[in-house]
Order: structure tokens, then sequence, then C-alpha cells
């Protein structure tokens, strides 16, 4: 195993009802000395908790601790489990839909029974999240005030959620190729977050989240007064290495703005 990465077992995950199945990248040549900013990593639809560990060498090496989470919802496709998901509330609009319109087959109630019986609702979300931030903080020296949500795909959802909900705990979000959830309320508290720096950025010729919609959160966001950076990229529903070069630099401009106050 690398020693650039510190992994929880994939196949056990961490005491008490809350837990999340974690990994976490550690900066080549980490200095304990030193307080690091933290990105919590929120996979996209069909992807586990390895899905943006993967990409941090091309982020950064060195600039960030990366907690990487699992969702807590079981994907499959043709009865073969194929990832996971953050859970219907975190779904896209179309296809939150859909899913009303449709009666479940039984390979969905097999799959559904095999699940945790109990309910992973936002609730139980919120508090693994939380959970698995602390322990991080226990592990290693996180700063505190640069702890900041990346999420792609359906992960973005749940950065938004996270941060829109408690922008007193999160220096910022990054938003990649991702939507605003529906039916959460994620404006709830739109006067706390004004302070709430938001990065979006969006690949062009994304078939399954059209640049109009993203441009569209945008200015919801906007519209509520926080502060939006956008970028959109000649580019599909893929991360590129574009995209990760002006996340680095948009997340280093944040920490280094903090630093100067």
């Amino acid at each position: 195993m690398s020693t650039d990465r510190l992994r929880a077992p994939l196949n056990s995950t961490t005491s008490g009802t809350s837990s999340l199945v974690e990994t976490r990248f550690i900066p080549r040549q980490y200095e304990p000395n030193y307080a690091y900013p933290l990105l919590v990593l929120l996979h996209g639809r069909g992807g586990d908790e390895e899905q943006l560990v993967r990409a941090m060498p091309a982020l950064s090496w060195r600039n960030y601790v990366g907690l990487g989470l699992r969702g807590p919802e079981l994907v499959t496709k043709q009865d073969r489990l194929v990832g996971f998901g953050w859970g219907a509330d975190f779904e896209q609009h179309e296809r939150r839909r859909s899913r009303r319109n449709l009666k479940l087959t039984e390979a969905e109630i097999v799959r559904r029974v095999l699940q945790d019986p109990e309910p992973e609702g936002v609730d139980r979300l919120e508090e693994g999240v939380f959970t698995t931030i602390l322990q991080t903080r226990r592990l290693l020296h996180v700063h505190s005030e640069r702890i900041f949500l990346v999420g792609c795909g359906e992960g973005a959802a749940v950065a938004y959620w996270f941060g829109l909900n408690f922008p007193e705990r999160f220096a910022g979000v990054v938003a990649i190729n991702g939507w605003l959830p529906v039916g959460l309320r994620p404006l709830g508290r739109v006067k706390a977050c004004r302070e709430l720096p938001v990065l979006v950025v969006h690949g062009a010729w994304n078939a399954k989240v059209p640049l109009h919609e993203a441009r569209q959160n945008v200015a919801t966001l906007r519209a509520g007064g926080l502060r939006v950076a956008f970028q959109s990229y000649p580019s599909s529903h893929r991360l590129t290495n574009a995209m990760l070069s002006d996340v680095d630099t948009w997340l280093m401009g944040h920490c280094t703005e903090d630093a100067r106050l």
C-alpha cells in the first residue's frame, strides 16, 4: 500500500450507526506541524470513495489532506453492483421524477431488503460526514477553518447541501459537473451563506447535466447573494486536468486569502 494513503478497510466500516466507508489521501512529505486544508471528496453516482482520491495527485501531491467518502446507497446495473450513490434526495431531478413513475422490480426489492434496514436518510448521512471529518482531524493535522467540500456529479449535490446548511463549518464548496439538490431547501439559510465561496466547474458538452442547467444553478446562488465563481470547459461529464488545475488555483487562493486576514 502506498505511504501516501491511509485507508479504512473496504470491507468494513467505522463503529456506530453513522458509519461511512472512507479513504484518506496524505500529502507527499507530510509535515505534522503544518495545518493542511482538508478536502471532503464526494463521488459521483456509481463511483466510490476512491474516485476523487485517485484524482488528488493531478490536483496536488502536497497541498491538501483528502477525505474520500462512500455514498450509502448501492447502485446496480442489470442486477450487478457497479458502485454507490448518495440517495434519492440528491439524485438529478429527471431521475427522481422517473423513479416515482416506475414500479419496483423484483431485483430492486431484493436489493433494498439486503441493504441496512435502518433508513439512510439525510440525518444519518449528516452524522456520518461530520464523524469522519472529526476522525480525520484526530489522525492528521488539519486546519479547522480550511475544510472544503468537493463533489462531482451527484456528489456535488451533497456538497451543496452540506455547505449551504452548515456554512459556518466549511471554507467553501466546489461543484464539478453537478447540480443543486431539489426538495431539500438548499437555500434555507441563504443569509448565513453569503460568506461561503462556491466554485462551479462544468463541461460544456455534458449531456447528463446540460450546461444551461449549471448556469441556472449559478444564477440561483448569485441571486441569493453568494459569491460564485463559474468556469466551463470543452469537455463532457468527465473530470479533466484543466478542471483540477483551476480547482487547485481557486482553493489555494482562498487559503492564502484567509492567511492574510
